[in-house]
């Protein structure tokens, strides 16, 4: 009978640490799982990020080629264009 106790209690120490590998198990799996969706989250950020900078590079192109056409025809305007554009700016 003495041995049956022994049995008995070795199975439930046996049952014991088998719950404690399927709980620590469970814990690397989640810890991964956060890592993963930590690491998924930022690439998404960047990837908004990096969009956000492209959008703006497009825009400040966009300004750029503008003030570039405007200036080439102010650089094309004579200097009698000039002055008489630049008569109404005056204060009176």
């Amino acid at each position: 009978m003495a041995d049956a106790a022994i049995d008995h209690h070795d199975a439930a120490c046996y049952a014991i640490v088998m719950f404690s590998w399927i709980e620590i198990a469970l814990a690397l799996l989640k810890f991964a799982n956060l890592i993963l969706g930590e690491v998924h989250d930022e690439k998404q950020f960047k990837a908004g990020a990096d969009a956000e900078i492209a959008r703006m590079a497009q825009i400040i192109l966009a300004k750029t080629a503008a003030g570039k056409k405007i200036m080439e025809r102010v650089n094309a305007l004579s200097s009698a264009d000039v002055d008489n554009g630049l008569v109404g700016l005056e204060p009176k």
